[in-house]
């Protein structure tokens, strides 16, 4: 893959901006009944827990009801006989997941499984546990939307709030921005892309917006194999921006890259532009994406569609291949999950 008209014919390509798609069929599965409880918990790890975790940023500010991601195969104390687990998997066969599931059983919890397949069906048919049956056949990390789709139609019918009724109206706007950048022959993605080669990008977004930085993250590190961090504003003015203005060390190599939200508050821009001068009188190289939407939901949504190309076209220009997961699943194979 030599070039961007390559990769821009590349399977892999074309099923990442099917995002918006994604979400329209997975919103289209029909549901069993689905169970209620006092605490609502979502337990996943990777791509599968970012999708709790981009509901749970719209949750926190639409609804009452909390909504906690366990990225863990551990639980905190207070999961117990009155809290709803969700497991998700995409696989069915993620071991942390699947250690996961058992702690739910004994902890007598409500449990609702939404895999493709794998152990977990196995699992979640042969308890009767509730279970929402994904289509297959892509890897995990492309199949975001459909995670994400699923996983909103269990929270809605739970009454945690509208999100499906949310999605179906951001759905348009996203369809309209994908198919724009991509006439434009993603030439925003690529200069990002190109401005991250050889460097080590750390992504920065509101706290309402964590996911989105998160998926910039994850996305950076599995199709582009680069090293990527991400953090959080206005947190970072409280530690981070030392590190990043103290001229002892050595930060060329980094490049921050911040999701700027236009509607934000206007003490919360104050401090984000106040601590983009900071680092600007550095000569740090900053990368600065502005979004705007009507919620944070569809701010998340727009960032990690442009972020899923970045990544994409940085694998590209960099010579690297997106598809492999080699690490991953050397890790697996060599790890001892059986305790």
């Amino acid at each position: 893959m030599s070039d961007r008209e390559d990769i821009m014919d590349t399977e892999l390509f074309k099923q990442t901006v099917e995002f918006p798609e994604q979400l329209e069929t997975a919103m289209g599965i029909e549901l069993p009944s689905i169970p209620t409880a006092d605490k609502i918990c979502i337990c996943g790890m990777g791509t599968s827990a970012l999708a709790g975790e981009i509901l749970a940023d719209y949750t926190n500010n639409t609804s009452e009801k909390q909504l906690h991601v366990i990225r863990r195969t551990d639980f905190p104390k207070w999961v117990d006989e009155n809290t709803c687990i969700i497991v998700i998997s995409y696989s069915g066969n993620t071991r942390e997941t699947l250690l996961a599931y058992d702690e739910a059983v004994r902890k007598k919890c409500k449990i609702i499984c939404i895999t493709s397949g794998g152990e977990l069906f196995v699992k979640c048919v042969n308890r009767k546990d509730t279970l929402v049956r994904l289509p297959g056949g892509v890897q995990s990390r492309i199949a975001l939307g459909t995670m994400l789709g699923a996983l909103a139609s269990v929270l809605e019918q739970m009454g945690i709030n509208e999100t499906v009724t949310e999605l179906k109206r951001i759905i348009p706007i996203l369809k309209e921005g994908r198919d724009e950048m991509v006439e434009s022959e993603c030439l925003t993605a690529r200069l990002i892309a190109f401005r991250l080669v050889d460097k080590i990008p750390v992504i920065y977004s509101l706290s309402n917006m964590r996911a989105s930085a998160l998926r910039w993250k994850n996305q950076i590190n599995e199709n582009s194999k680069n090293i990527s961090f991400s953090g959080s504003i206005p947190e970072f003015n409280h530690n981070e921006i030392v590190g990043w203005t103290d001229d002892s060390l050595n930060n060329k190599n980094f490049v921050p890259v911040i999701m700027y939200d236009d509607n934000a508050s206007k003490m919360v821009k104050s401090m984000t532009d106040t601590s983009i001068g900071i680092m600007s009188d550095k000569k740090l190289s900053i990368i600065t994406h502005h979004v705007e939407g009507t919620t944070n939901l569809e701010k998340n949504l727009k960032c990690i569609i442009l972020g899923d190309m970045v990544s994409i076209f940085l694998a590209d220009i960099s010579g690297n291949d997106p598809v492999t997961d080699k690490p991953l699943r050397e890790v697996r194979d060599r790890a001892d999950m059986s305790v």
